[in-house]
């Protein structure tokens, strides 16, 4: 089904850095692609709405099972779960109203608000 790689991270000395496995996931897509990016408030449910999202567009792992145990960092707290920016690891191949292949791309971002 996929899982969330850190696509963004701030280091320790305060810059910015680009994850490698998620950089290389981008690198094999080829052709259109539309970015789903969920930003808001820390605790607000971004990360939530983006696994019903790749749940209902891959619904099955190779297996062919239900895959419920994979997705984006949620938990039942009040600290923020995300930093940085994470990217899905399985873009998800779509076809356009005209039937061209695209590829959906989801992002989970760090809510504006939170804290360490």
């Amino acid at each position: 089904m996929g899982r969330p790689l850190q696509l963004v991270k701030c280091a320790a000395d305060g810059q910015l850095e680009v994850g490698q496995e998620a950089a290389d996931v981008l690198r094999t897509v080829r052709g259109p692609v539309a970015v789903v990016a969920v930003c808001g408030r820390a605790r607000q449910g971004k990360s939530f709405i983006l696994n019903q999202i790749a749940s209902a567009w891959n619904p099955k792992d190779k297996e062919g099972t239900e895959n419920s145990n994979a997705g984006f960092v949620v938990a039942p707290t009040h600290r923020p779960c995300t930093k940085g920016i994470w990217l899905w690891s399985k873009p998800i191949p779509r076809t356009s109203i005209d039937g061209k292949p695209y590829h959906i791309i989801l992002l989970d971002t760090e809510g504006i608000d939170a804290y360490d």
